[in-house]
């Protein structure tokens, strides 16, 4: 009876560390890749249902990037998404979740025709903070050059900069310009738009604190791939933001 009590109790024990809760950090509301709330989003949803497939609860904790960041360093939190490595030291990078695509949009009825990094020399382009340190010298080089360049942490600043005519490029995931609800004039109309891939994609992990959770994560997102899951959420988001092949 003993023997039976005890096993009973190493059995339940085994299914609470499988099933324990993993506190993950989310940044704000960034469609389509993360939704007001933080559990939903094409980014989102794919992290939470890698990490239950690795056998966490997973309680959500949306909060700006940098507070996310400063958490997960002191351990108020086990992971966070969208990170590249480096982003901070110390932490575990798990293998990219997806790709951001990084691309030079601009207005079809413009006419514009960009072929190389350079030719953003010719135009005012507004791009995402930070794009300089990203992007590398041949994109500094040219945007220094170009009649007016402006970075903006607002999403919704560059969507209205190009379909104002402020600016003749924009630099953008063209995910979250398509995603963002000033994609869209007035009368409610989508503009049509060109997007140039002028740089490569940029991936974009998980941190986690400990190494252990992070090859979890890794073995839990081959199965989501193989299983088709992960592409059913991506095509989920796809279709509710009439998002480009």
């Amino acid at each position: 009876m003993l023997l039976r009590l005890l096993l009973v109790c190493h059995l339940l024990l085994a299914g609470f560390a499988t099933a324990a809760t993993l506190r993950l950090a989310v940044g704000l509301p960034k469609p389509p890749y993360v939704e007001a709330g933080g559990k939903s989003g094409m980014e989102s949803e794919l992290a939470i249902r890698t990490l239950q497939l690795a056998g966490h609860a997973v309680v959500v904790v949306q909060v700006p990037q940098a507070r996310g960041l400063a958490m997960l360093r002191e351990g108020s939190v086990e992971a966070m998404i969208t990170l590249i490595p480096g982003a901070s030291s110390g932490l575990y990078y798990s293998q990219p979740l997806l790709y951001y695509r990084n691309r030079a949009i601009v207005l079809q009825q413009s006419g514009i025709v960009l072929r190389q990094i350079t030719d953003l020399s010719r135009y005012s382009v507004a791009s995402f903070q930070n794009a300089r340190l990203l992007f590398g010298n041949d994109y500094t080089r040219a945007v220094e050059s170009a009649p007016s360049y402006s970075e903006h942490a607002d999403q919704d600043t560059l969507n209205r900069l190009l379909l104002n005519h402020r600016a003749d490029v924009v630099i953008s995931d063209e995910f979250i310009f398509h995603a963002n609800q000033t994609q869209q004039d007035l009368q409610g109309r989508r503009p049509a738009v060109s997007s140039y891939a002028l740089f490569g994609n940029s991936p974009r992990h998980v941190g986690f604190r400990s190494d252990l959770r992070r090859r979890e994560f890794d073995t839990a997102l081959l199965k989501l791939k193989a299983s088709g899951e992960y592409q059913r959420i991506v095509q989920r988001y796809r279709d509710k933001y009439q998002l480009p092949e």
